[in-house]
């Protein structure tokens, strides 16, 4: 009986200590703990993006900023613990899998609390890893019932097609997921050299020469560098598709075979809090990384 008592006891304190990991009380909705501290509450939250997974603060995300960014952080939906993450410097030259927070945030305002996913394709051109716990549905039900889910936009790549010498043709859909409007940067309006300041544009990678071919686009850059236009922007309305077309006239020669095309459409980022709205509708920040296979012959 001596000997069963303290065995109880030590079980119970593991128990413990794993309903602490798992569950913490620490509201409904959406919330961020470090360590032992909660950082974000759902009252804490103006919005969440979906499609960029960027959690809109109502105040400032300074704990970023202090001694108590450690290397991991605990995403929780009405206190379940859905995954955690590391924090990760943008010096380092790795990349971490999964989910993580890049510091410091200067690359956004600091309203707002960007969790990004690190990914790759393997040798046989599947994701490693394969699911990303961010759009978990335990995740988006919480930010339903506090109204606080934005879908954001979806961009699909509907076709590349090669012209003549190293003329390559790029067509994308453009469509926005909410009941609002959104301005976006338009590679129209901005030109070929400053939109893909933005962006690396269009790639293929080959699997098999382990080699990318890339678009020789010459980059333009904002002064100073951190700087926007309301020109450069349109507004694509609520649930509406748009088409963009993009024509690469200095492409790299790409020789017959099996590709990963990759394109990442680009948002803007230094973004003053109030200027968010606009008289016509939101501006969307961060981008989108697409990707498929493609073959040519």
């Amino acid at each position: 009986m001596k000997t069963f008592l303290p065995f109880v006891a030590l079980l119970m304190v593991l128990m413990a200590g794993c309903d602490q990991d798992e569950y913490y009380h620490s509201g409904e909705g959406l919330s961020m703990t470090i360590g032992d501290r909660v950082v974000i509450t759902a009252n804490d939250i103006e919005c969440y993006d979906l499609s960029t997974h960027f959690i809109y603060l109502k105040g400032t995300n300074s704990f970023l900023n202090d001694k108590l960014v450690r290397d991991s952080f605990r995403i929780y939906a009405n206190g379940k613990k859905i995954y955690s993450g590391v924090f990760h410097a943008w010096y380092m030259s790795s990349i971490p899998m999964g989910p993580a927070i890049y510091t410091p945030g200067s690359f956004y305002g600091d309203y707002l609390v960007p969790i990004s996913y690190g990914s790759y394709f393997d040798q046989s051109g599947k994701k490693v890893p394969t699911k990303d716990p961010r759009s978990d549905p335990r995740i988006l039900d919480a930010l339903k019932s506090w109204n606080q889910l934005h879908e954001g936009l979806q961009c699909e790549i509907r076709s590349v097609q090669f012209k003549s010498g190293r003329e390559v043709s790029l067509e994308l859909e453009l469509i926005n997921n909410d009941p609002f409007n959104y301005y976006y940067l338009d590679p129209e309006k901005m030109g070929l050299g400053l939109f893909h300041y933005f962006t690396n544009g269009l790639s293929f990678w080959s699997p098999t020469l382990q080699k990318s071919f890339e678009n020789r686009v010459q980059h333009i850059q904002p002064d100073p560098w951190d700087s926007w236009e309301m020109k450069w922007l349109s507004v694509i309305g609520s649930h509406e598709k748009k088409t963009i077309r993009i024509n690469y006239t200095n492409f790299d020669p790409v020789p017959a075979g099996l590709y990963k095309l990759q394109f990442s459409f680009p948002g803007l980022s230094h973004v003053e809090k109030g200027d968010l709205v606009q008289r016509n509708g939101r501006i969307w920040l961060g981008e989108l990384n697409l990707s498929r296979d493609f073959q040519i012959r």
